[in-house]
């Protein structure tokens, strides 16, 4: 199920929805000459370019991003613990080596940084694709006791998406008599994991990593704010896939508790 929503949202986000556009834009004018599919090609051409340059400008991925709204931060109790989220690795294909991806370190980071000192913390993420090594619990675990100094109390080796993140560790917890936590993501992010965890049964208090306010850098003001690049194109993909996540969460129960 997980990858038919995968290669379902692929399909659905830019650039790959655009590029579909005009690759049928460009087949429908082999057609016989003034057939309504064949008047279709222009308009479709025209509208598909539209949609893949605004994708990538600055000023469409701000405001695509502050769409995905903000989780509250009136919280009712004290957090019990800290949940810190993986969010991938990067490993080389010959090699063998891995290593915690930027978004990863970000999450670890921020959770020692600012995570109030003395409560315990679950880290959460297994292996998600074939051949890999190390879960992301085990790297991010290392990473806080070796550089950190911090100890992790728990981990979450078997989850491979944010669903399986919020059942595997509501069960680690709830066996600990943990009820509240500080849940650890990116801003970004946020909104659809809260909301999962919310659902496996454990109160949130959220501690975002970033905000909305950096989406836009000062260095796109006036017209370059509607130039296409890749940075932008990349943002509008990441929360565009939010959005999507989050649609498909809402309509879908929680999987069961995974093991490894």
């Amino acid at each position: 199920m997980s990858a038919l929503y995968s290669a379902a949202a692929t399909l659905l986000m830019p650039p790959t929805a655009p590029l579909l556009g005009l690759l049928i834009a460009f087949l429908l004018r082999f057609l016989p000459a003034g057939s309504l599919l064949e008047k279709c090609s222009l308009p479709l051409a025209i509208f598909s370019f539209g949609v893949l340059w605004v994708s990538a400008t600055p000023a469409f991925s701000f405001w695509l991003g502050n769409r995905l709204g903000k989780v509250s931060d009136q919280f009712q109790s004290r957090p019990e613990a800290v949940v810190i989220l993986g969010a991938g690795r990067y490993r080389d294909r010959v090699s063998g080596n891995e290593r915690l991806s930027a978004s990863s370190l970000e999450r670890v980071i921020g959770a020692s940084e600012e995570a109030p000192k003395g409560l315990p913390i679950l880290v959460s993420g297994g292996r998600v694709h074939d051949g890999e090594r190390l879960t992301e619990s085990q790297m991010m675990a290392s990473l806080l006791e070796d550089k950190f100094s911090t100890p992790v109390t728990w981990r979450d080796d078997c989850s491979r998406n944010t669903a399986e993140n919020a059942v595997n560790s509501a069960e680690i917890l709830h066996r600990a008599k943990v009820k509240s936590v500080l849940l650890v993501t990116h801003w970004w992010h946020m909104p659809r994991a809260a909301e999962v965890f919310s659902k496996a049964g454990l109160q949130v208090e959220p501690l975002s990593v970033g905000s909305a306010e950096e989406l836009l850098p000062r260095a796109h003001r006036g017209i370059a704010r509607w130039l296409p690049n890749a940075a932008s194109l990349l943002r509008t993909q990441v929360y565009w896939r939010e959005v999507l996540a989050r649609v498909w969460y809402r309509r879908s129960p929680l999987p069961p508790i995974r093991s490894c």
